[in-house]
């Protein structure tokens, strides 16, 4: 998974130390799913625009972000606390990658261009 592995595990060591989840506060499984596939699919596309540097790629891809949050009237609060709460259950996190994946894959067999 590249970056996106490497974020993941950075946004949920930050959410470990700094956040206490509920099983009442999170976002449901099949919504994390979609915003992973959202938010994966969205790195894809900065990394395509070959920018000049890292902090334009950085800039580009906060901005796909905070849109995907928006999307999913979601802020990064919630996002983390509900990372934290399924990444405590490996079967969990797993089942939303696999979930996320094939939501990747049926949306690159609608858009053959792009």
């Amino acid at each position: 998974m590249g970056k996106l592995g490497i974020k993941i595990v950075f946004i949920s060591l930050t959410c470990f130390f700094s956040c206490k989840s509920s099983s009442e506060d999170f976002i449901d499984k099949k919504t994390m799913a979609i915003v992973f596939a959202d938010l994966k699919t969205a790195e894809a596309k900065v990394s395509r625009l070959n920018l000049s540097g890292v902090d334009s790629s950085r800039v580009a891809f906060k901005y796909l972000e905070k849109q995907i949050y928006k999307k999913h009237k979601i802020d990064s609060v919630l996002y983390l606390k509900s990372f934290d709460f399924y990444a405590k259950d490996k079967k969990q996190l797993l089942s939303i990658y696999v979930q996320a994946e094939k939501i990747i894959e049926k949306n690159k067999n609608k858009n053959t261009t792009y």
